[in-house]
């Protein structure tokens, strides 16, 4: 019976982490292009997500856009990963409900209620990390440092050296920074 507990409570260990390891790293800056339709008709512009802090499946960040007289207009929102689904509650009246369409790309419907209805889609894709390596490493010693990383992408510096930095010396080679990159199909 004690073993039966025990690989119980093994099984539940693992699900429960494999669970966890299921929500993709969200944080950084998502770019792309809108549709509205609103009272005065359907609208296009360019608008940007920028997802700043992530624990889990919790996100949080600030949308971005121009206003039809051009005008940079932003709002905070918060927002949930779940099971392949996004829900953002953004400060104000609207929600969004959307869905990543590829590793790195998304789509973001929102949806607002009330006199001034209206009805929007994002489709975004993840801003690449286009920079190389030689640009980042500023003291030309051929290994980028953890300060190097974070002055060059602050909002991602903890990802990428989590994912980049395969033998866990806090800092990346030439060759690890390539995989990496290769790896996200930033190539």
């Amino acid at each position: 019976m004690k073993r039966i507990v025990i690989f119980a409570a093994v099984a539940l260990l693992m699900f429960s982490s494999f669970a966890f390891a299921q929500d993709p790293e969200l944080r950084g800056t998502w770019k792309g292009t809108f549709a509205a339709l609103d009272s005065d008709g359907v609208v296009k512009g360019d608008v940007a997500y920028v997802i700043k802090k992530q624990t889990g499946s919790l996100f949080e960040g600030t949308k971005l856009w121009f206003s039809k007289k051009n005008v940079l207009k932003k709002v905070n929102f918060r927002g949930i990963y779940d099971n392949g689904e996004i829900t953002i509650a953004e400060a104000g009246n609207g929600y969004s409900a959307g869905y990543l369409t590829a590793k790195q790309q998304m789509v973001i419907k929102y949806f607002e209620a009330g006199s001034s209805y209206k009805a929007i889609i994002n489709k975004l894709e993840r801003v690449h990390f286009t920079t190389g390596f030689v640009e980042i490493d500023k003291d030309g010693n051929k290994i980028i440092m953890r300060a190097e990383i974070t002055n060059h992408y602050p909002l991602n510096a903890e990802r990428i050296l989590k994912e980049a930095d395969k033998n866990g010396d806090g800092k990346l080679t030439k060759k690890e920074w390539e995989d990496w990159k290769k790896a996200n199909d930033w190539e």
